[in-house]
């Protein structure tokens, strides 16, 4: 079957650091391409992976925190002045923006009539979400953004409809393999319903700690883990964590870093 490589171009939290940029990671397949969430500045991180952006065929973006969405018009913009993409990118959002991410673009001129392309907004609404017959993605609700404006009641007050639907995301491609990301979540318990026979997971440490994560995964079947979405305070100690890890799980652990590349 066709090739199957991960590129994380970005594996910082919520503010980048000397050495990781904001949270974003390209699968590719054979010569498809998939985004997983489009932090800035993904389109620079693409070009330097010699990754062809035009080849994206989709982007998934698990929630509108900016350091997952902030790189999406560029990314337009550097298809566009390209000058060599001619096919519609589908961009799945949560249902509830999609509108709002339409004129978004269009404040920067990125609309239908100034593009050569194009853009087909996506509510992330059903499973599949998406498939073609190289991969399948399913969406599975999360917390992290629930548990978070229910501390700000005077957010909720001041702006009801304010979108809170946040994502990890299944996706299944070649032979049967089962690639899981996690997205940000507000406890470990969510993955419950789809982590068992992950092949590769992709797992944010941000938002939940790391020996709660580690030991929870210690009882799932999961063949493969690296920790992307780094929280600041675990930047540079990737040993300490590794250490920390290899307690529940041997060394099915890695941390993920900005330019690392993984084959399925």
């Amino acid at each position: 079957g066709a090739k199957i490589k991960m590129y994380l171009l970005g594996t910082a939290s919520g503010i980048p650091t000397e050495k990781r940029y904001n949270e974003s990671v390209a699968l590719a397949v054979g010569e498809n391409v998939y985004l997983l969430d489009a932090g800035e500045p993904c389109s620079a991180t693409l070009i330097r992976k010699c990754i062809d952006y035009n080849k994206i065929k989709a982007i998934f973006i698990s929630h509108m925190d900016a350091d997952h969405f902030a790189g999406i018009p560029v990314l337009i913009q550097t298809m566009e002045i390209g000058g060599k993409r001619g096919n519609p990118i589908k961009l799945f959002l949560p249902e509830g923006v999609v509108e709002e991410v339409r004129k978004y673009l269009e404040m920067m001129y990125l609309m239908d009539e100034m593009l050569s392309f194009k853009v087909e907004f996506l509510p992330i609404k059903f499973n599949p979400v998406y498939e073609d017959k190289w991969i399948n993605l399913f969406a599975y609700p999360n917390n992290h953004l629930e548990s978070r404006f229910q501390l700000k009641e005077k957010v909720i007050v001041d702006y009801p409809d304010i979108q809170m639907d946040s994502f990890s995301f299944c996706i299944t491609v070649g032979d049967n393999k089962k690639i899981v990301y996690t997205g940000d979540i507000e406890n470990v318990q969510e993955l419950d319903a789809f982590i068992d026979g992950t092949d590769l997971l992709l797992t944010e440490m941000a938002h939940v700690e790391p020996e709660e994560l580690f030991n929870y995964l210690s009882g799932k079947r999961v063949s493969k883990i690296v920790c992307v979405h780094i929280h600041p305070d675990w930047d540079d100690r990737e040993k300490e964590c590794l250490l920390l890890s290899r307690k529940y799980l041997d060394d099915k652990v890695r941390i993920g870093y900005d330019g690392m590349e993984l084959e399925i």
